[in-house]
Protein backbone atom coordinates (compact mmCIF):
# COMPACT_ATOMS: atom_id res chain seq x y z
CA UNK A 1 0.00 0.00 0.00
CA UNK A 2 3.08 2.53 0.56
CA UNK A 3 4.50 1.72 -2.64
CA UNK A 4 1.36 1.95 -4.11
CA UNK A 5 1.12 5.64 -2.36
CA UNK A 6 4.89 6.92 -3.23
CA UNK A 7 3.98 5.71 -7.10
CA UNK A 8 1.15 8.07 -6.96
CA UNK A 9 2.75 10.80 -5.97
CA UNK A 10 5.91 10.59 -8.33
CA UNK A 11 3.37 10.39 -10.81
CA UNK A 12 1.87 13.58 -9.88
CA UNK A 13 4.80 15.53 -9.29
CA UNK A 14 6.00 14.20 -12.82
CA UNK A 15 2.33 15.58 -14.29
CA UNK A 16 3.01 18.87 -12.53
CA UNK A 17 6.67 19.12 -13.62
CA UNK A 18 5.27 18.75 -17.19
CA UNK A 19 2.59 21.07 -16.45
CA UNK A 20 5.59 23.54 -15.15
CA UNK A 21 8.26 23.18 -18.32
CA UNK A 22 4.90 23.80 -20.74
CA UNK A 23 3.38 26.79 -19.10
CA UNK A 24 7.28 28.15 -19.44
CA UNK A 25 8.27 27.05 -22.42
CA UNK A 26 4.55 29.00 -23.58
CA UNK A 27 5.79 31.90 -21.69
CA UNK A 28 9.31 32.29 -23.52
CA UNK A 29 7.82 32.02 -26.89
CA UNK A 30 5.30 34.73 -26.09
CA UNK A 31 8.41 36.85 -24.32
CA UNK A 32 10.71 36.04 -27.30
CA UNK A 33 8.12 36.82 -29.89
CA UNK A 34 7.43 40.15 -28.58
CA UNK A 35 11.12 40.92 -28.95
CA UNK A 36 11.17 39.86 -32.27
CA UNK A 37 8.05 41.89 -33.07
CA UNK A 38 10.09 45.11 -31.75
CA UNK A 39 12.97 44.46 -33.69
CA UNK A 40 15.09 42.40 -31.21
CA UNK A 41 17.34 40.14 -31.54
CA UNK A 42 16.98 38.10 -28.47
CA UNK A 43 20.82 36.41 -28.03
CA UNK A 44 21.09 37.23 -24.05
CA UNK A 45 20.24 35.08 -21.30
CA UNK A 46 17.19 35.22 -19.56
CA UNK A 47 17.97 37.47 -16.63
CA UNK A 48 19.09 39.97 -19.31
CA UNK A 49 15.87 39.62 -21.28
CA UNK A 50 14.52 41.20 -18.09
CA UNK A 51 17.19 43.75 -17.46
CA UNK A 52 16.55 45.72 -20.61
CA UNK A 53 12.59 45.10 -19.81
CA UNK A 54 12.93 47.32 -16.89
CA UNK A 55 15.04 49.66 -18.64
CA UNK A 56 12.48 50.41 -21.52
CA UNK A 57 9.63 50.80 -18.85
CA UNK A 58 12.52 53.67 -17.26
CA UNK A 59 12.80 55.01 -20.82
CA UNK A 60 9.00 55.21 -21.11
CA UNK A 61 8.83 56.81 -17.83
CA UNK A 62 11.18 59.61 -18.81
CA UNK A 63 9.88 60.75 -21.96
CA UNK A 64 6.48 60.45 -21.26
CA UNK A 65 7.10 63.95 -18.56
CA UNK A 66 9.23 65.32 -21.64
CA UNK A 67 6.49 67.87 -22.22
CA UNK A 68 6.39 71.56 -22.49
CA UNK A 69 4.39 71.76 -19.35
CA UNK A 70 6.72 69.49 -17.35
CA UNK A 71 9.86 71.13 -18.34
CA UNK A 72 8.68 74.83 -18.08
CA UNK A 73 10.66 77.43 -15.85
CA UNK A 74 9.38 80.48 -14.74
CA UNK A 75 11.76 83.19 -14.80
CA UNK A 76 11.26 86.94 -12.93
CA UNK A 77 14.36 89.03 -13.95
CA UNK A 78 15.62 91.57 -11.47
CA UNK A 79 18.68 92.01 -13.50
CA UNK A 80 20.03 91.31 -16.74
CA UNK A 81 22.17 88.35 -15.69
CA UNK A 82 19.02 86.92 -15.01
CA UNK A 83 18.51 86.68 -18.79
CA UNK A 84 19.78 82.44 -19.83
CA UNK A 85 21.75 83.08 -23.04
CA UNK A 86 20.63 81.03 -26.30
CA UNK A 87 23.70 79.96 -28.00
CA UNK A 88 22.28 77.07 -30.03
CA UNK A 89 19.08 75.95 -31.62
CA UNK A 90 17.92 73.68 -29.38
CA UNK A 91 15.87 75.97 -27.11
CA UNK A 92 14.82 75.44 -23.12
CA UNK A 93 11.56 76.43 -22.45
CA UNK A 94 11.98 79.82 -20.30
CA UNK A 95 8.63 82.07 -19.82
CA UNK A 96 10.02 85.75 -18.39
CA UNK A 97 7.00 87.01 -16.63
CA UNK A 98 8.50 90.25 -16.42
CA UNK A 99 10.02 92.68 -18.72
CA UNK A 100 13.41 94.28 -17.55
CA UNK A 101 15.37 97.45 -18.44
CA UNK A 102 17.25 96.94 -21.26
CA UNK A 103 17.83 100.70 -22.23
CA UNK A 104 21.12 101.21 -20.49
CA UNK A 105 22.77 98.54 -21.98
CA UNK A 106 25.22 98.99 -25.17
CA UNK A 107 23.28 98.50 -28.04
CA UNK A 108 24.91 94.80 -28.77
CA UNK A 109 24.20 93.93 -25.55
CA UNK A 110 20.99 95.23 -25.47
CA UNK A 111 19.96 93.20 -28.35
CA UNK A 112 21.54 90.01 -27.43
CA UNK A 113 19.38 89.89 -24.19
CA UNK A 114 15.99 91.02 -25.82
CA UNK A 115 16.32 88.15 -28.38
CA UNK A 116 17.39 86.08 -25.43
CA UNK A 117 14.25 86.76 -23.64
CA UNK A 118 11.94 86.53 -26.81
CA UNK A 119 12.94 83.27 -28.41
CA UNK A 120 12.06 80.83 -25.97
CA UNK A 121 8.35 82.19 -25.30
CA UNK A 122 8.32 82.55 -28.99
CA UNK A 123 8.66 79.13 -29.55
CA UNK A 124 6.76 77.92 -26.43
CA UNK A 125 3.44 79.79 -27.76
CA UNK A 126 4.33 77.95 -31.38
CA UNK A 127 4.15 74.73 -29.67
CA UNK A 128 0.49 75.04 -28.08
CA UNK A 129 -0.64 76.12 -30.85
CA UNK A 130 1.06 73.38 -33.33
CA UNK A 131 -0.24 71.09 -30.76
CA UNK A 132 -3.46 71.88 -31.06
CA UNK A 133 -3.59 72.24 -34.58
CA UNK A 134 -2.93 68.54 -34.93
CA UNK A 135 -5.32 67.51 -32.69
CA UNK A 136 -8.07 69.22 -34.57
CA UNK A 137 -6.73 67.81 -37.62
CA UNK A 138 -6.95 64.09 -36.05
CA UNK A 139 -10.44 64.81 -34.64
CA UNK A 140 -11.34 66.03 -38.16
CA UNK A 141 -10.35 62.39 -39.32
CA UNK A 142 -12.77 60.54 -36.60
CA UNK A 143 -16.31 59.42 -38.04
CA UNK A 144 -17.68 59.92 -34.35
CA UNK A 145 -16.59 62.68 -31.79
CA UNK A 146 -16.26 62.10 -28.02
CA UNK A 147 -18.32 64.50 -26.06
CA UNK A 148 -15.42 66.26 -24.47
CA UNK A 149 -13.72 66.53 -27.92
CA UNK A 150 -16.86 67.88 -29.85
CA UNK A 151 -16.59 70.28 -26.92
CA UNK A 152 -12.87 71.06 -26.77
CA UNK A 153 -13.21 71.58 -30.87
CA UNK A 154 -16.11 73.64 -30.83
CA UNK A 155 -14.27 76.02 -27.97
CA UNK A 156 -11.08 76.77 -30.65
CA UNK A 157 -13.45 77.42 -32.94
CA UNK A 158 -14.87 80.21 -30.79
CA UNK A 159 -12.03 81.54 -29.64
CA UNK A 160 -10.27 81.49 -33.13
CA UNK A 161 -13.56 83.24 -34.48
CA UNK A 162 -13.60 80.31 -37.41
CA UNK A 163 -16.72 79.13 -39.43
CA UNK A 164 -15.80 76.28 -40.13
CA UNK A 165 -13.21 73.48 -38.36
CA UNK A 166 -11.45 73.63 -41.74
CA UNK A 167 -11.37 77.43 -41.40
CA UNK A 168 -9.86 76.66 -38.00
CA UNK A 169 -6.93 74.30 -39.30
CA UNK A 170 -6.15 77.36 -41.41
CA UNK A 171 -6.66 79.93 -39.15
CA UNK A 172 -3.79 78.17 -36.30
CA UNK A 173 -1.30 78.31 -38.77
CA UNK A 174 2.32 79.57 -37.94
CA UNK A 175 4.85 81.63 -39.27
CA UNK A 176 8.64 82.08 -39.05
CA UNK A 177 9.86 83.26 -36.33
CA UNK A 178 11.82 85.54 -38.00
CA UNK A 179 8.93 87.52 -38.59
CA UNK A 180 7.55 87.77 -34.96
CA UNK A 181 10.96 89.03 -33.54
CA UNK A 182 10.96 91.79 -35.97
CA UNK A 183 7.52 92.88 -35.38
CA UNK A 184 8.45 92.88 -31.36
CA UNK A 185 11.83 94.52 -31.93
CA UNK A 186 9.98 97.16 -34.41
CA UNK A 187 7.31 97.70 -31.93
CA UNK A 188 8.86 97.81 -28.57
CA UNK A 189 11.86 99.97 -29.64
CA UNK A 190 14.20 96.48 -28.46
CA UNK A 191 12.18 96.18 -25.39
CA UNK A 192 12.42 99.25 -24.23
CA UNK A 193 9.40 101.21 -24.27
CA UNK A 194 7.11 101.38 -21.31
CA UNK A 195 5.05 99.00 -22.35
CA UNK A 196 7.42 95.72 -22.56
CA UNK A 197 8.74 97.03 -19.10
CA UNK A 198 5.36 97.51 -17.30
CA UNK A 199 3.09 95.46 -19.12
CA UNK A 200 5.34 92.81 -20.96
CA UNK A 201 3.53 94.08 -24.13
CA UNK A 202 5.64 93.56 -27.36
CA UNK A 203 3.17 94.35 -29.70
CA UNK A 204 1.71 97.39 -28.57
CA UNK A 205 -2.02 95.37 -28.32
CA UNK A 206 -4.57 97.91 -27.54
CA UNK A 207 -7.22 97.13 -24.98
CA UNK A 208 -10.37 98.04 -25.24
CA UNK A 209 -11.71 96.42 -22.18
CA UNK A 210 -11.81 98.15 -19.15
CA UNK A 211 -12.36 94.61 -16.59
CA UNK A 212 -9.32 93.33 -18.18
CA UNK A 213 -5.69 94.05 -16.75
CA UNK A 214 -4.01 97.14 -18.48
CA UNK A 215 -2.11 100.61 -18.31
CA UNK A 216 -2.75 103.74 -19.60
CA UNK A 217 -0.46 105.19 -22.75
CA UNK A 218 0.75 108.37 -22.17
CA UNK A 219 -0.81 109.81 -25.71
CA UNK A 220 -4.34 110.45 -25.97
CA UNK A 221 -6.71 109.86 -29.23
CA UNK A 222 -8.09 113.15 -29.13
CA UNK A 223 -9.79 113.52 -25.84
CA UNK A 224 -9.68 109.57 -25.29
CA UNK A 225 -7.32 107.58 -23.55
CA UNK A 226 -5.38 104.97 -24.88
CA UNK A 227 -4.78 102.04 -22.96
CA UNK A 228 -2.42 98.67 -23.45
CA UNK A 229 -3.26 95.08 -22.34
CA UNK A 230 -0.81 93.88 -19.66
CA UNK A 231 0.35 90.23 -19.55
CA UNK A 232 1.20 87.62 -17.21
CA UNK A 233 4.42 87.09 -18.91
CA UNK A 234 6.09 87.35 -22.26
CA UNK A 235 4.47 83.90 -23.70
CA UNK A 236 0.98 85.44 -23.10
CA UNK A 237 1.91 88.59 -24.84
CA UNK A 238 3.09 86.60 -27.76
CA UNK A 239 0.35 83.77 -27.77
CA UNK A 240 -2.51 86.85 -27.71
CA UNK A 241 -0.26 88.49 -31.15
CA UNK A 242 -1.03 85.15 -32.87
CA UNK A 243 -4.38 85.24 -32.11
CA UNK A 244 -4.56 88.61 -33.31
CA UNK A 245 -3.19 87.37 -36.65
CA UNK A 246 -5.44 84.52 -36.78
CA UNK A 247 -8.43 86.28 -36.24
CA UNK A 248 -8.59 89.89 -37.13
CA UNK A 249 -9.96 90.23 -40.67
CA UNK A 250 -7.23 92.95 -41.40
CA UNK A 251 -4.52 89.90 -41.79
CA UNK A 252 -6.82 87.36 -43.83
CA UNK A 253 -4.73 87.71 -46.80
CA UNK A 254 -1.26 87.45 -44.86
CA UNK A 255 -3.36 83.99 -43.72
CA UNK A 256 -3.60 82.73 -46.81
CA UNK A 257 0.02 83.80 -48.26
CA UNK A 258 1.39 81.37 -44.77
CA UNK A 259 -0.84 78.64 -46.18
CA UNK A 260 1.26 78.74 -48.83
CA UNK A 261 4.94 80.32 -48.23
CA UNK A 262 7.56 80.60 -45.26
CA UNK A 263 9.27 82.84 -46.88
CA UNK A 264 9.86 85.29 -44.54
CA UNK A 265 10.51 88.50 -46.74
CA UNK A 266 7.80 87.15 -49.08
CA UNK A 267 5.04 86.95 -45.78
CA UNK A 268 5.93 90.44 -44.12
CA UNK A 269 4.10 92.37 -47.60
CA UNK A 270 1.20 91.07 -46.52
CA UNK A 271 1.63 93.04 -42.80
CA UNK A 272 1.14 96.61 -44.13
CA UNK A 273 -2.41 96.88 -42.21
CA UNK A 274 -0.18 96.17 -38.92
CA UNK A 275 0.56 99.75 -38.64
CA UNK A 276 -0.20 103.09 -40.13
CA UNK A 277 3.02 103.37 -41.74
CA UNK A 278 1.87 100.77 -43.94
CA UNK A 279 4.26 100.16 -46.41
CA UNK A 280 6.92 101.73 -44.68
CA UNK A 281 6.11 99.67 -41.38
CA UNK A 282 6.75 96.47 -43.70
CA UNK A 283 10.19 98.17 -45.08
CA UNK A 284 10.79 98.43 -41.23
CA UNK A 285 10.35 94.78 -40.84
CA UNK A 286 12.96 94.02 -43.41
CA UNK A 287 15.69 95.96 -42.84
CA UNK A 288 15.01 94.51 -39.12
CA UNK A 289 15.29 90.83 -40.41
CA UNK A 290 18.33 91.37 -42.54
CA UNK A 291 20.51 93.97 -40.61
CA UNK A 292 19.89 91.30 -37.72
CA UNK A 293 20.06 88.07 -39.40
CA UNK A 294 16.69 87.01 -37.98
CA UNK A 295 16.20 84.09 -40.39
CA UNK A 296 19.11 82.16 -38.77
CA UNK A 297 15.94 81.60 -35.87
CA UNK A 298 13.81 80.22 -38.19
CA UNK A 299 15.58 77.09 -37.82
CA UNK A 300 15.18 77.10 -33.63
CA UNK A 301 13.15 74.81 -31.48
CA UNK A 302 12.52 73.92 -28.06
CA UNK A 303 14.67 71.65 -25.56
CA UNK A 304 11.55 68.90 -24.66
Amino acid sequence: MRGKTIFNLNKIIYALGITLAIELGIFLTVLIFDRVIDGYVVSKPFSEIFKIHEEEVEFIEEKRVKTVEDSLVKVTPESVEDIISIDNELVKPIVYTKGIKLSTLSIDEKKKKFIDMLIPSILIAKHRISKDRDRVALLLKKEKLLKEDSLWLKKKKYIFKATTYDDLYERMALHPTSIVIAQAIVESGWGTSRFFEEANNLFGVWSFNEHEDRIEASQKRGKKSIYLKKYASLEESIFDYFLIISTNLAYEEFREKRLESKESFELIKYLDKYSELGEEYVENLRNTIEKNNLIIYDSYHLDI
